[in-house]
């Protein structure tokens, strides 16, 4: 156990084994006056119960008796027992309810006094003179230990607020947790803090926020920015009053901000988890995790994670000497996923649909069991909408402001071993929808004469629409169409056919390189020529992240990309709604007739009735109510339901090729994979899309 001493520098903590306050970690770190408050506590839980010591009357056993025996300045603390001896039940007994019950403002015990009459540094055993006043002979060094014992009052009364909960702020967090996990809205809450304020008293969502921020450590990072979400108000745009889009404003008549940003580190979260230890041991799992050849069962088996581990973490040109999770050194560090994207918040805007922009984290050290739960989810922040933002950059900058400090490593204590250590975390991929994605990594995306970020094919124009698309066969009625770089020496435009297990693939040098030579673009027009060539817009802050590279760190995500895009389109086709059919609904084979598709609807609706809900939610009539269909409904009608209401009412040919997409997507939401099974369903989805696009 560290020893009380007068020489301690200014802000030091020290750490504490009382057991007390097992939330708060045991030992935990507190200043030298919490500390020995602490102890105190400690010592009255070891008093005899039949001595009736009130430590709230005149006859305070919490106050400090002052040391006068000089040559033995830390006698007092010599009944304390060591650390090891601290071995009293934790549970509370009644009495200890009623005594913590009673910690309150006016329960707070004296502080010790300040400063006790140890002696200072520098004295000698030789008997000090006192002057004529009676006091002793100060120094300016003596002054300078008061300042510091003086400065510690302050950060004592800061802990003392932190280890006190009133009833009142109890049942107040109690309620936010069944608004949060609820699903109550700000203002029901508000209605029912006024509804029973005669039986319970309730904090307002303000003082709620604060003494959360208080307790927790997390002070959100507020950015100001355009009340039209042009940009926001930093990285270049810092020293602006006005926007320079839209010229409005930054602050109000009142000289607030208009609108702001607000952005939650994840850091002190990080940090905490080692202050629990189901939590420490449940993030072992990735340390722990044993690869096995031929498996693909997880993000540590995948050719990113391994190629990371092999690699020297440099933060913007700063060697760090230590390689990215490494097996010794960091064996504690974190991988995260973050994800985003776009959210419909109004189903009825008066100028189109209002949307956000939330940013999500994913703790990969967790189990796969654990780490998607909602309270295992970490919220970064939220992009405000209605307008879409002209500049991602500037509000993804906290952020990687803060993963480039956890790059370089932030000192953590772990209170499974007693001891600091440097934590690293780092973002291993980010996901979510395209529109979002192509914003963040600055590509032009959806539409685009080079749209996708994994490969640089060209797609071709459709002047009907107005759009491009990217087939992998060349068109045979339009080959005027058909751009050079999409044909080959000695063969027709039209006959062209590019294979999709070998496409022109993106890298991140290739993609670094197309930028510098758009930055030496002598003009405006000529940057955006290449920019439209390349299909990029521009520099992502992103890339300053190390361990994020373009494209690698961006995978096409599964929810997106089969459920909630291929599978409501495919049924589009089917039933002759799709926007490329136009009026010749009943042109073609493979489209249901109207009837069996009404009967297909029914008999999804009644299957709910013989599927357990622990299994899936209640499915509508997909005929009559598609749009209430999301990611889960998909999953599960694509894959088991609809096998069985389409069989005999889609043509043979094309219920075929459906089967071969459920087969696809039983393969990708298996539990474990290998290698081999990989490999042979990539041949699979190729054969698949050019069957789809015949």
């Amino acid at each position: 156990m560290p020893k009380y001493s007068r020489q301690k520098k200014a802000q030091e903590k020290l750490e504490c084994f009382c057991g007390i306050y097992p939330e708060r970690g045991n030992p935990h770190l507190v200043s030298r006056s919490t500390w020995y408050r602490h102890m105190r506590e400690v010592e009255t839980h070891h008093q005899d119960p039949a001595l009736d010591v009130d430590i709230n009357g005149d006859n305070r056993s919490d106050v400090m008796e002052l040391d006068h025996n000089q040559d033995d300045h830390n006698g007092q603390f010599e009944d304390y027992p060591a650390e090891g001896d601290y071995n009293w039940d934790p549970t509370p007994t009644d009495s200890d309810e009623e005594h913590m019950s009673e910690r309150s403002w006016d329960h707070v015990g004296t502080p010790m006094p300040s400063p006790p009459s140890s002696p200072l540094p520098g004295a000698s055993d030789e008997e000090v003179d006192d002057d004529e006043d009676g006091f002793l002979n100060i120094t300016a060094e003596d002054y300078r230990e008061y300042d510091r014992w003086f400065g510690d009052e302050q950060e004592q009364i800061d802990e003392i607020v932190a280890e006190t909960l009133t009833e009142e702020e109890m049942d107040s967090f109690k309620m936010l947790c069944i608004r949060l996990f609820g699903h109550i809205s700000q203002r029901n809450y508000e209605r029912i803090r006024y509804s029973f304020k005669d039986k319970i008293q309730l904090l307002s969502t303000y003082c709620l926020h604060k003494k959360l921020a208080q307790l927790s450590g997390i002070k959100p990072v507020t950015v100001d920015c355009c009340i039209n979400i042009c940009h926001a108000f930093n990285g270049g745009y810092a020293t602006e009053t006005l926007c320079s889009t839209c010229q409005e404003p930054q602050f109000d008549s009142k000289g607030n901000p208009q609108r702001v940003f607000e952005y939650l580190p994840m850091t002190p979260r990080f940090q905490g988890f080692f202050n629990n230890p189901d939590m420490v041991k449940q993030m072992s799992f990735r340390a722990n995790y044993v690869q096995e050849d031929g498996s693909m069962d997880e993000f540590w088996d995948s050719t990113l994670y391994k190629r990371l581990t092999q690699t020297e973490i440099v933060v913007e040109g700063e060697p760090q000497g230590v390689r990215y999770f490494d097996k010794v050194k960091g064996c504690r560090d974190i991988a995260y996923a973050i994800m985003l994207d776009g959210v419909e918040t109004q189903e009825r805007a008066v100028s189109g649909h209002s949307s956000c922009w939330p940013l999500m984290g994913i703790n990969l050290n967790l189990p796969p069991s654990e780490r998607v739960k909602m309270k295992n989810l970490f919220p970064l922040g939220i992009i405000p909408g209605p307008k879409q933002p002209k500049d991602f950059n500037l509000f993804l900058l906290p952020f990687v402001e803060e993963a480039l400090d956890q790059a370089r490593g932030v000192w953590t204590y772990d209170i499974t071993t007693g001891n600091h250590f440097t934590l690293r975390a780092h973002p291993v991929f980010i996901s979510g929808d395209m529109q979002a994605i192509k914003h963040v990594i600055e590509m032009k995306g959806a539409n685009a004469k080079c749209p996708c970020r994994a490969c640089e094919l060209t797609a071709i124009y459709l002047a009907e629409a107005r759009t491009y698309y990217i087939p992998l066969a060349n068109p045979h009625n339009n080959p005027d169409a058909i751009p050079d770089d999409r044909t080959y020496p000695g063969f027709r435009p039209e006959e062209t056919l590019f294979d999709p297990l070998q496409l022109p693939l993106r890298t991140h040098d290739q993609i670094q390189q197309q930028l510098v030579e758009m930055d030496a673009a002598p003009t405006k027009k000529q940057y955006e020529n290449l920019a439209k060539e390349y299909g990029l817009t521009g520099h992502s802050v992103l890339d300053r992240i190390p361990s994020i590279r373009r494209p690698d760190s961006y995978p096409h995500e599964f929810m997106h990309l089969f459920l909630l895009n291929h599978g409501p389109d495919l049924v589009a086709l089917w039933t002759g709604t799709s926007k490329g059919i136009g009026t010749n609904v009943g042109k073609y084979k493979y489209l249901i007739r109207f009837e069996d598709w009404c009967e297909a609807g029914r008999e999804t609706e009644e299957a709910t009735k013989t599927l357990a809900a622990a299994f899936i939610r209640p499915f509508p009539n997909i005929q009559t109510h598609i749009e209430c269909f999301c990611a889960e409904h998909w999953a599960f009608w694509l894959v088991y339901i609809g096998p069985v209401v389409l069989r005999g009412r889609l043509a043979q040919k094309f219920y075929d090729h459906y089967l071969e997409l459920v087969s696809i997507l039983k393969c990708l939401l298996l539990v474990n994979n290998t290698v081999a099974r990989i490999k042979a369903l990539r041949e699979k989805i190729a054969n698949y899309v050019e069957t789809f696009e015949k």
